[in-house]
């Protein structure tokens, strides 16, 4: 299976399956990690937004996005409406050129998600910033460029349920 191809992309995919990947993706916030390793750790659930709202982008859109960010927000107990914010203006963005994006590669596409996922990093420093917590410096968005190398692989894994289907 060729995975750049974008009539893989398109195919829909099961309700149950997108949720699945959301609620692993919020486990993943609940698990205790060593200190400081959220410094390198990516935002799971904000790949999986991009990742769906590129390729399912019937079923996840910007609505979908605010209330999966709502959820980020209680299970990491950040400030209330950070995520909910950040994740919908990425959704948001990306549906925009939706149509563009399946057509691109994976590099391509790799390139996209890492400008949207230091925005996403970004919005959320500055929603701290606006209620007195100080800026981060630039190793804050380190998350993000680790995030962005593995949306290849993301990828590639999101379309294992396609090839057990074909064998």
């Amino acid at each position: 299976m060729n995975y750049d191809r974008p009539q893989e992309l398109l195919k829909p995919v099961k309700r149950r399956f997108i949720t699945l990947t959301f609620v692993v993706a919020l486990a993943l916030e609940l698990l205790p990690l060593p200190q400081g390793s959220n410094r390198w750790l990516p935002d799971f659930v904000a790949l999986l937004i991009l990742y769906w709202s590129v390729n399912q982008p019937r079923r996840i859109g910007i609505g979908m996005a605010f209330g999966i960010g709502l959820l980020a927000d209680v299970v990491s107990t950040s400030m209330f409406g950070q995520h909910a914010l950040a994740y919908s203006v990425g959704a948001y963005l990306i549906l925009l050129r939706q149509q563009q994006l399946v057509m691109f590669n994976l590099g391509q596409q790799t390139l996209v998600i890492l400008v949207l996922m230091m925005l996403i990093q970004l919005l959320m420093a500055v929603a701290r910033w606006s209620v007195g917590a100080s800026l981060p410096g630039l190793g804050y968005f380190l998350p993000a460029l680790i995030g962005a190398l593995l949306w290849p692989l993301l990828t590639k894994l999101m379309l294992l349920p396609y090839r057990s289907e074909r064998h």
